[in-house]
């Protein structure tokens, strides 16, 4: 961990996001072998605008049931409880933000479609990554960009139009302003709440390919695949001011670490569209 990067950790503790409350007790019910459906279905039930997110989603075009799922039973029965912990983690993200303005707004769009992508794309041509876990990674990869959006508003905002202006990276941009990029500062978030290893490696490395071989190829290939649906979704405009046309993904390292090729990309183009249609109830 950088100097700065401890230091902004120690001086904006309060601003730093945290999971919400029924999220963070699903996780561990969900985690929990001994939890059964009502127990979920239970803690679930203590925040209605979450409750109702759930079923709202679970009823989209995402899942495509051919009847009205009209419970938290039966929505959990259905879609099973990794699926049910993943919607719940998706409906409640929004809290983290102190506020949603055009900037938050733009970051939501993309961490939340991010999540259905990744777990659409996880199962393409011998990808080979958890639809669970690529999900997770694919929500939470730009939580770091949420605290910096909390912290110091308006040095994002100029960040952000940086990077749009000028056609920068975030990460170049972000170490020149903070001296840490988003990628940094979120691994630390996750990690303060005690999710996974694996996923905080996959947040850490997400935008540094050269640490694709050195580490272990589940994880690698969670955060390769977590690279490339950000970067498709930057391509069709998703939590841009417009899309990127000329950015090459198949010229990617992570694109490559996955076996992709030329021919990939429009396949997965027109996957990731098709999926943010489904997926805008996750997104609102």
């Amino acid at each position: 961990m950088s100097n700065r990067l401890d230091s902004y950790l120690q001086a904006s503790e309060g601003d730093l996001p945290t999971m919400p409350a029924i999220a963070n007790q699903v996780v561990r019910a969900v985690d929990n072998p001994d939890s059964s459906i009502d127990d979920i279905r239970a803690l679930i039930d203590q925040d209605a605008a979450i409750a109702a997110r759930i079923l709202k989603i679970s009823n989209s075009a995402l899942y495509g049931f051919p009847s009205e799922i009209q419970s938290l039973s039966h929505a959990i029965s259905l879609l099973g409880t990794m699926t049910v912990r993943n919607l719940v983690l998706a409906a409640s993200m929004k809290e983290t933000y102190k506020r949603f303005g055009l900037m938050e707004k733009l970051l939501w769009q993309h961490s939340s479609l991010s999540g259905p992508v990744a777990a659409l794309l996880a199962d393409h041509r011998g990808i080979r990554v958890d639809p669970d876990i690529a999900f997770t990674a694919g929500l939470m990869h730009h939580i770091g960009k949420t605290a910096l959006a909390n912290s110091h508003r308006s040095e994002y905002e100029r960040v952000m139009m940086t990077v749009y202006n000028e056609g920068r990276s975030f990460t170049e941009v972000e170490n020149e302003v903070f001296g840490f990029s988003h990628a940094e500062l979120g691994a630390a978030v996750v990690q303060q709440w005690g999710l996974p290893d694996s996923l905080v490696l996959t947040i850490q490395h997400h935008h540094n390919p050269g640490m694709l071989a050195e580490l272990d190829d589940d994880v690698a290939r969670t955060c390769a695949l977590t690279t490339v649906t950000s970067m498709a979704l930057s391509k069709l405009g998703v939590g841009r001011s417009r899309p990127i046309e000329d950015l090459d993904l198949a010229a990617q390292p992570a694109w490559a670490f996955l076996d992709l090729t030329e021919a990939d990309v429009e396949p997965i183009l027109t996957l990731c569209a098709d999926r943010i249609k489904d997926s805008q109830d996750v997104a609102t």
